[in-house]
């Protein structure tokens, strides 16, 4: 893509294309939310029941991470991304056309297996070309884009069920997956030089991601920042329980509240991306967990009063997402500083650790024995309160950015 160059390492045509690769999470999550209720109805099931196809997604998310992270590191970034591609594909049109929840479930996670390939070769690829700060600077401008799919997925699917079935998001799915597969095989050039494939054994595969979960530097930050996003994923997971079943929400306002807390990630990034010329990554990715955890405190506070206040909720809602917008970009650059030869492997490790923890909370939102805006609180306290204290040990005792 002939774009205008933001600087000597990178174009804004090739952030775009990357943006396009990772927003395939946040679309195949976000688009068919408003339609869970819709989809409860047809396949006679809960809402929660059927918004488990959230967490085989996010299942799906972690074990293909796994997996794509060496494959990238031994052949090059692109040939696993023609894989994933063809595999989220298939796996989309199949979702569409499920004749039941069981097999709509089976097929969430292939389609998760399929797309979560964008997620580690971007990560992978901005390693291959950029240093810590550049790094962090395209995953904030990653993050405003991505922002946009949030904000607009929930409203286009609200609007597509209301003319259509909601297979019809699912088709659309396909759709973007086979536009997708078009511009990386003409646009999306190899940043892994040849002499920097890893022609490794699976055991010795095993053997890094090992290593890696020992070396602080990496698993720290790691920890923290999987933990922070895991929050996030609590609150995709419950927000169509949450606002529609519970605050009485229609789906179109629904989506507007949806989008309204994906625009609080879009300005925190933004402020991000200005700030980082002035403040170390570690302390900005401190200042994005006390922020996420302040949101939860007040969804908390809310959560076992007498009264709900929605308003309140949302302010909780805006800050816990917003704040995704600092410690996002930061932990992936933390992460991913001393990784030169192994970018693969440390991407899918962490991408990996990050969706299963999204896995374990929408398992637990179903667990718990109360609401499910109790559920939601206890859930983003216990992983919440620990990768604050993960974010200022990390700065403290191992790592000084600059």
């Amino acid at each position: 893509m002939n774009q205008t160059s933001t600087n000597k390492s990178y174009t804004l045509g090739w952030v775009f294309l990357l943006t396009l690769l990772t927003a395939f999470s946040a679309l195949s999550t976000d688009m068919y939310l408003p339609a869970l209720p819709m989809m409860a109805a047809e396949y006679q099931v809960s809402t929660q029941m059927i918004a488990n196809t959230l967490g085989a997604y996010f299942l799906g998310l972690a074990c293909g991470q796994l997996i794509y992270g060496p494959l990238s590191d031994r052949y090059g970034r692109k040939p696993p991304l023609y894989f994933g591609l063809m595999i989220y594909i298939v796996a989309s049109l199949c979702c569409a056309i499920a004749p039941n929840d069981t097999i709509l479930l089976i097929f969430r996670v292939l389609q998760a297996f399929g797309g979560c390939a964008g997620v580690v070769i971007v990560r992978a690829a901005i390693r291959d070309r950029l240093n810590m700060k550049e790094s962090a600077q395209v995953f904030s401008t990653m993050l405003l884009a991505m922002g946009l799919a949030p904000i607009l997925a929930p409203a286009f699917g609200a609007l597509l069920i209301q003319y259509f079935h909601w297979s019809s998001i699912f088709y659309l799915l396909t759709a973007i997956g086979v536009v997708t597969l078009v511009l990386v095989h003409f646009y999306f050039d190899e940043t892994l030089p040849q002499s920097n494939l890893q022609n490794i054994s699976a055991r010795q595969i095993s053997k890094n991601y090992l290593r890696l979960f020992k070396d602080q530097t990496f698993a720290i930050p790691m920890f923290a920042g999987a933990m922070l996003y895991g929050t996030l994923y609590c609150y995709i997971s419950a927000s169509s329980n949450l606002f529609i079943n519970f605050l009485k929400v229609p789906e179109q306002q629904f989506a507007y509240l949806f989008g309204l807390n994906a625009f609080g990630l879009m300005l925190f990034a933004f402020i991000n991306k200005r700030l980082i010329h002035y403040f170390s990554v570690s302390h900005l990715f401190i200042l994005g967990a006390l922020i996420q955890i302040s949101g939860v405190f007040i969804i908390s506070l809310n959560a076992w009063s007498y009264t709900i206040n929605p308003y309140l909720i949302c302010s909780g809602l805006f800050l816990l997402v917003g704040g995704i917008g600092f410690t996002g970009p930061n932990s992936m650059a933390i992460v991913m500083q001393n990784q030169v030869k192994q970018a693969g492997l440390a991407s899918a490790l962490m991408g990996g650790v990050q969706f299963f923890c999204g896995f374990i909370m929408t398992i637990f939102l179903s667990i718990l024995p109360f609401n499910i805006l109790q559920n939601m609180s206890i859930i983003m306290l216990i992983t919440g309160l620990p990768s604050v204290y993960f974010a200022i040990y990390n700065h403290q005792g191992f790592v000084v950015l600059k």
